[in-house]
């Protein structure tokens, strides 16, 4: 049982402890950061104030290297957060736009946080202007995988950059996101701050429209970013990993992605997985359901079947028009719905192309704000 007698975080694989940490969280036993090494079987892809509102409208992946793929100089800036906030609305863009750089669409950057150099990738649409308000996505990779894989792996940045937003793709140190409840204090936390106030100190940011992304570990640390009240995430994307850790300021609109025969975070209540082998873990659906309940949804969930291996469940009348998606591709794994990169189906399961979980979630993206 999670968090019993002998259970110690320090000896779990990073992908157990991840889960681990969820687990914990939801059935009340006391939480903690997670760390240690990457674990075998999940060595590539596991591993504000305000109100959110509807506006109407891994190594070995073969799909990257180095971050430094694209054709410009790696620039590296010094996180400096004004006691003024003040804004890059204005200021000409450096780098400026990045379509035409490397296969990602993207560039290599770094930004020194407290002493220690730490590396992202960064994706300026065609159309930014210096004076017009540009939304901004943080995308997060999973457990041993790294900014350049994944921006490759789910196109996010290319995508997000001609749909007009800029999309940082971050590094975590030894390709581990050091997770906490939404309410604790980590480096990884902290250069995700210093980061966002950087860009918005060289780019004019939309306050008010900067969402969170990811997979697996990088899709759970993207939520406890959404949860935390100084973050003004005004929405997140989640894949293959969508537990809600409390406390969680909300509402927070969420819209999410899992294979329902994903081999290393289960899909069924009570399911095992690698993540952690022979401990059954909360279902998908229970923790969609947490989620709406976050944001007090009076209906839901309508389900529809859009194809042969993918079916919706939608929860609306949320508070401040927020809302919560949930997408199940059917005997879908452990991937990202949609990615022109295929992975081992014998070790992650299928990838559905039915449904493109960047469209999705950029076409969500584009109906939330951040407001009060």
């Amino acid at each position: 049982m999670p968090g019993s007698a002998g259970t110690s975080w320090r000896r779990l694989p990073i992908a157990a402890a991840v889960t681990l940490a969820a687990i914990t969280s939801l059935v009340g036993v006391p939480r903690h950061a997670a760390s240690g090494g990457p674990s075998a079987g999940a060595a590539v892809v596991l591993g504000g104030a305000g109100h959110r509102a509807g506006v109407g409208s891994g190594p070995g992946t073969g799909v990257g290297s180095a971050a430094g793929t694209g054709t410009r100089a790696v620039a590296t800036y010094t996180a400096v957060v004004s006691p003024t906030g003040a804004s890059g609305c204005g200021r000409p863009p450096e780098p400026g736009p990045t379509s035409h750089d490397g296969p990602g669409g993207d560039v290599a950057q770094t930004l020194a946080v407290g002493g220690v150099t730490r590396t992202y990738r960064l994706a300026v649409p065609d159309r930014y202007a210096r004076r017009e308000p540009t939304p901004l996505i943080l995308l997060f990779h999973g457990s041993g995988s790294n900014a350049i894989q994944t921006s490759l792996y789910t196109q996010l940045p290319r995508e997000g950059a001609k749909a007009g937003y800029l999309v940082a793709t971050p590094d975590a140190i030894d390709g581990q996101w050091d997770l906490s409840t939404p309410t604790g204090h980590t480096a990884d936390l902290s250069y995700v701050g210093a980061l966002v106030a950087s860009l918005s100190h060289r780019y004019c940011v939309d306050p008010h429209r900067v969402y969170a992304a990811g997979i697996s570990l990088g899709s759970e640390f993207a939520a406890i970013l959404g949860c935390r009240a100084s973050s003004g995430i005004a929405a997140v994307g989640l894949v293959a990993a969508e537990f809600l850790l409390r406390p969680c300021h909300g509402p927070l609109p969420v819209i999410a992605f899992h294979g329902t025969s994903d081999p290393i975070v289960p899909y069924r209540s009570g399911g095992t997985g690698q993540f952690l082998p022979g401990v059954p873990s909360p279902g998908v659906l229970q923790n969609l359901t947490a989620w709406a309940g976050l944001d007090r949804c009076r209906t839901g969930p309508a389900v529809r079947r859009l194809s042969t291996m993918v079916v919706r469940r939608t929860w609306s009348g949320c508070r401040h028009g927020s809302g919560v998606v949930l997408y199940s591709v059917l005997g879908g794994g452990h991937t990202w719905p949609g990615s022109p990169v295929t992975l081992s189906a014998g070790t992650f399961g299928r990838t559905t192309e039915q449904i493109s979980a960047t469209a999705l979630m950029l076409a969500f993206f584009d109906h939330h704000r951040l407001v009060g």
